[in-house]
């Protein structure tokens, strides 16, 4: 035997009795009657490994370790399930991925094994919150799920992958790799809303809606503020903390789709969220009445954030805006497009910053395309702020203008500098 194959059983003797240990806490806090604990399980991957290593010497004996294996857990599952009459086969599937855990060690493949076993690890130590997650799953919440699903892993492998148009600026699979990434930023934001609640704090909630629609967000405070003029603090300062978390999100978008115009990005996006999170501490501190009263979930609450026609319309507007620019940069040069760039600003941050981080890879030039994306963001922080000013209460709107003139003079400042 030589040293690599020592390493690779030793490996699945490491992993197999990862998983047991927790199989084995399981049955002592349960006093549960399934039939593997530390030691069956740390078999259980020796016994993978073994099988698979002598799949290379003869596929008989490969064929005849597996089927005693399973033909054992299959028993196991009918005898334990007579006994308890329970229909749990958790500790069954998980020896049925252990066994496998040690034929991807004997296999070479240290990095999917490790990986596997941890999801498992996971997926069986966390059983309590996975229920009580599953359980709050209302009807609307798998449906989007499902309709994600559809639109990542089905119909996006299935759309060719290049040019079609004028300067080739449509490409069907990038436009909806566009919609799957935000729809995903979205989706997950989301999920950690629900998870947390609005109760923990109108900062997370605010800088998780921001993940989302910091517009959206402005739309539905400046109303609620006009309504609760008593509340000022909690509206400006959750506000802030949602644009904040914009700039924060086009930093994240840009090193997805084009690592090169990060460092010059940071200057203008960087110096417009400091400012946000200087305003949002002070804000904090500053104890104005109402200022410590927290929203409840009532005061902002979140359908599922995918839609597909929403996802559909964005992936439109992403594609004319793509096209917009690249035809206004050919003929107005970049004059043409800094407008395209504030006029979309207006409607939707991610649209322009994903198609000038992919037309910053095309020839447009990493200076122009983080220029086009800071004067963007101008554009968007100044619509948010005339959205207090026109429907929300004179009060908040004034901080939240003083704030984002701030952050507008900032970026502006910034322009400068790239």
């Amino acid at each position: 035997m030589d040293f690599e194959l020592i390493q690779q059983f030793g490996a699945a003797l490491a992993l197999s009795t990862l998983i047991g240990l927790e199989r084995e806490q399981e049955k002592k806090s349960k006093k549960d009657l399934s039939f593997a604990g530390v030691r069956s399980f740390a078999l259980i991957g020796l016994l993978g490994a073994l099988a698979f290593y002598l799949l290379n010497i003869s596929l008989a004996a490969f064929i005849l370790i597996s089927s005693v294996f399973f033909v054992l857990i299959v028993s196991s599952y009918l005898i334990v399930g007579m006994k308890k009459l329970r229909i749990g086969i958790t500790t069954e599937l998980a020896a049925i991925v252990t066994f496998l855990v040690g034929g991807l060690c004997v296999s070479g493949d240290y990095m999917l094994a490790v990986v596997v076993s941890l999801i498992t690890l996971s997926v069986l130590y966390f059983k309590e919150p996975i229920h009580k997650w599953a359980h709050g799953i209302n009807a609307d919440e798998i449906l989007s799920t499902i309709k994600f699903v559809i639109i990542a892993f089905i119909i996006l492998p299935l759309l060719p992958n290049q040019g079609y148009g004028p300067y080739e600026v449509f490409n069907p699979y990038v436009i909806w790799l566009m919609v799957v990434f935000i729809s995903g930023i979205s989706f997950a934001s989301y999920i950690a809303i629900k998870w947390l609640g609005a109760r923990k704090g109108i900062g997370l909630t605010g800088f998780l809606a921001g993940l989302i629609s910091s517009t959206a967000l402005a739309m539905s405070y400046s109303k609620e503020s006009k309504v609760n003029k008593s509340i000022v603090n909690p509206y400006v300062f959750a506000i802030i903390v949602a644009s904040t978390a914009t700039y924060f999100r086009v930093l994240l978008e840009i090193f997805v789709l084009n690592r090169d115009m990060v460092f010059k990005a940071m200057i203008p996006m960087g110096s417009m969220a400091f400012i946000g999170v200087v305003a949002s501490v002070w804000l904090w501190c500053w104890k104005d009445k109402g200022s410590c009263k927290r929203l409840s979930k009532k005061d902002y609450s979140i359908k599922s954030p995918f839609r597909l026609m929403p996802a559909l319309q964005f992936g439109l507007f992403f594609a004319v805006i793509l096209f917009i620019s690249k035809v206004g940069h050919e003929y107005l040069g970049d004059k043409g497009t800094y407008l395209v760039s504030f006029v979309s600003g207006f409607v939707d941050m991610d649209a322009i910053t994903v198609s000038m981080a992919k037309l910053g890879q095309n020839g447009l030039g990493h200076e122009v395309a983080v220029k086009s994306i800071t004067i963007a963001a101008i554009a968007n922080t100044l619509f948010k702020g005339s959205l207090f000013l026109i429907f929300g209460s004179r009060k908040t709107a004034f901080r939240v203008l003083s704030v984002f003139g701030l952050m507008i003079l900032a970026g502006l400042a910034s322009l400068l500098l790239i």
